[in-house]
This record gives structure tokens, C-alpha cells and sequence, in this order.
């Protein structure tokens, strides 16, 4: 049940986070619940940096965390990354590129 709770809270940051037009895709998360490590996609590298150099990645912790506190939850670690990088560093496969132990 919990972990549903956590979908909900995170498409919620996602959908609203979306709108602003500035490369973010998607996100997802992976571990446990209670401390899940969150991923935020961008389209491309270079959407992702000027992001990052924009500040836009201090307001989704910000989103993010609130949204887990509201489960008891806390990130254990939130991370940014490209559509770009995963098919250029593992031709397309999320699972693979995500299992890798430094990315974005």
C-alpha cells in the first residue's frame, strides 16, 4: 500500500514539474519506500545542465522531499539524468544504465 502512496506523490511532483518546459521528462525511483533513490530524466545533457546551472534541481529536492514527508518517507539520494546518456552509455536500457554505480 505504501508503495503506492509513493507513485502517487512522485507523478504528482512529476506532472506539475513538466509543464515548465525545460527538458524534464520523467522520473522514477528505486529501492525501498522509506528511502528510495529518485531519478529525474531529461531529455538531453544539455537541458539537464542548463537546469542544474538554473537552480531548477534545489526546487524538485524541495517538491520531492515535501512529497515523501507527506508518507514518512525521505529520499535517500536524488539524481539527474538524460535520455541522451542512457542511449549513449547503455544503448537505450534504463535497467542497465541505472544498476550502473556513477551516473548523473
Amino acid at each position: 500500500m505504501t508503495e503506492r502512496k509513493l507513485i502517487n506523490e512522485l507523478t504528482n511532483v512529476c506532472e506539475a514539474l513538466k509543464t515548465q518546459g525545460n527538458g524534464f521528462m520523467w522520473l522514477t525511483h528505486q529501492g525501498h519506500w522509506r528511502s528510495p533513490d529518485v531519478v529525474a530524466v531529461f531529455t538531453t545533457e544539455r537541458q539537464r545542465n542548463n537546469a542544474l546551472s538554473d537552480g531548477w534541481d534545489e526546487a524538485f529536492i524541495t517538491q520531492v522531499t515535501i512529497a515523501l514527508e507527506s508518507i514518512k518517507s525521505t529520499p535517500n539520494s536524488i539524481r539527474f539524468d538524460s535520455e541522451e546518456a542512457c542511449d549513449k552509455q547503455s544503448q537505450g536500457d534504463w535497467e542497465k544504465h541505472l544498476s550502473k554505480p556513477l551516473y548523473h
